[in-house]
């Protein structure tokens, strides 16, 4: 009772030092259907999931970049336009879409939701005037919808994972939880590092209210944060207070697509947005950085083709240097080496991921580079978002459980009807609380 109180009022903050989104919500959905599998599989009796609330296995769920609602504060000294706010109260800066209808809005809302280079700490922060939170720490409202003012749930993301679980049994707050982030960071910052601190004292108060460890369930960037938290935490901490983790669609290895984020903008399919209005905001975002194309699983072929030259992943300075970024270079060198060589999380894992959907590999461009979009585009396979190399890092680890969809995008698999009936067959049965000191046995895959 208190618990549930205390997590559903608590508000999430991010400030930085200055006072103290991505467009792409296109990574935001591939994170359900591997919960079945270790809430199905770490088990040792079947109990009905009407069972008491105790006896439900806690799930606590880390969304993708784009995934979290973020809220802003205003009290800027200046502003880009006269007609762009310079004050306001608590507001939805992420995600509101009207700001991305005309240009003139949106030139508004990437100055508010830019992340800038401070000299003095050496690290992004905030623009001056500008303080940002994630609504709902432990609740699943931020990344429910991200928009809910949309109709017909025009921006939902993982509200039918939740009403699937709700039917079940899970309660928001108590039994199902989430983790909400700002996206624009890396864990190695110091609004990642808080968030590191805050998803542990999450799993910690979880087992303290049900006596159970939870699952870990990330999507997309949320499996790099999972991941590198997990990394970073002790074989006996992870044993009392994470069950399992559940990776799906994750870019471990990264994508090849941040190569025109960072380039030359990318409006993700919004075509009322211009690449160029958003590029430095999309250039500010630690995570754009950790999300490029690792030497380790892309090598050294080229990536990038210009009338000039050809970039590869190990030339990334050069990349940032030709592009005009004069901050890549710091900001990739902070990131590059959080995943500590793709280490195992150390947790039973299942990891999920699709294949089948052209995916973006590489880019030529002509003589506008960069700030013109590229001319051809190569792909490879992948989940049109995740190029399959990078998501098969998983592989790597030994014991991890891997489900391979065809031919599903990575945007779409939270709403597919036939995975969802498959995840609620599985759901039909779940285990009671293994004894104590006893071992679970690990399920069987989910075949889609």
């Amino acid at each position: 009772g208190c618990w549930v109180v205390a997590i559903s009022a608590h508000d999430y903050t991010t400030l930085t030092d200055a006072a103290p989104a991505n467009m792409r919500a296109r990574r935001a959905c591939l994170c359900f259907g591997l919960v079945v599998v270790l809430v199905a599989g770490l088990t040792t009796d079947n109990h009905k999931l009407n069972a008491p609330r105790s006896a439900l296995m806690p799930i606590v769920i880390v969304p993708g970049t784009g995934g979290s609602q973020l809220e802003a504060r205003l009290d800027k000294p200046s502003s880009p336009h006269w007609w762009c706010a310079r004050q306001a109260d608590w507001f939805r800066l992420w995600l509101d879409t009207k700001e991305l209808l005309l240009d003139a809005l949106t030139q508004c809302w990437a100055d508010n939701i830019r992340l800038m280079w401070n000299e003095t700490t050496g690290a992004m922060q905030n623009a001056p005037g500008v303080e940002t939170r994630t609504p709902d720490f432990g609740g699943v409202s931020a990344f429910s919808e991200l928009d809910p003012s949309l109709p017909l749930h025009a921006s939902s993301y993982f509200r039918d994972l939740i009403a699937a679980l709700e039917a079940r049994g899970y309660v928001a707050g108590s039994s199902l939880l989430g983790a909400p982030y700002d996206f624009r960071y890396a864990p190695s910052s110091k609004v990642g590092r808080r968030f590191t601190a805050d998803l542990r004292a999450l799993l910690e108060r979880a087992r303290e209210a049900s006596g159970r460890p939870a699952l870990l369930l990330a999507h997309s960037y949320g499996c790099l944060l999972s991941l590198h938290f997990l990394q970073g935490q002790s074989a006996a901490w992870k044993a009392k207070h994470v069950a399992g983790f559940v990776s799906a669609g994750g870019p471990y290895g990264g994508s090849a697509h941040e190569l025109v984020v960072l380039a030359s903008g990318s409006n993700e399919g919004v075509a009322t947005v211009h690449p160029l209005t958003i590029r430095h905001e999309q250039r500010s975002y630690e995570s754009n950085h950790l999300m490029l194309p690792s030497p380790a699983v892309f090598g050294a072929a080229p990536l990038v083709t210009t009338p000039e030259r050809t970039y590869a992943p190990t030339q990334y300075a050069d990349f940032f240097a030709d592009i005009g970024w004069r901050h890549g270079a710091q900001v990739y060198g902070q990131v590059r080496s959080l995943l500590r060589g793709f280490a195992p999380p150390g947790v039973p894992t299942h990891c999920v991921y699709a294949v089948g959907q052209r995916t973006e590999r590489n880019y030529t461009y002509g003589r506008g580079w960069p700030d013109a979009q590229p001319e051809r585009v190569g792909h490879g396979d992948g989940d049109g978002t995740v190029n399959v190399e990078s998501a098969e890092v998983c592989r790597r680890w030994p014991g991890t459980n891997v489900t391979v969809l065809r031919g599903v995008a990575h945007m779409d698999i939270v709403k597919d009807g036939d995975f969802i009936a498959a995840v609620e067959a599985l759901l039909a049965d779940v285990g009671a609380p293994p004894a104590e000191g006893v071992r679970a046995e690990r399920g069987s895959e989910i075949a889609v």
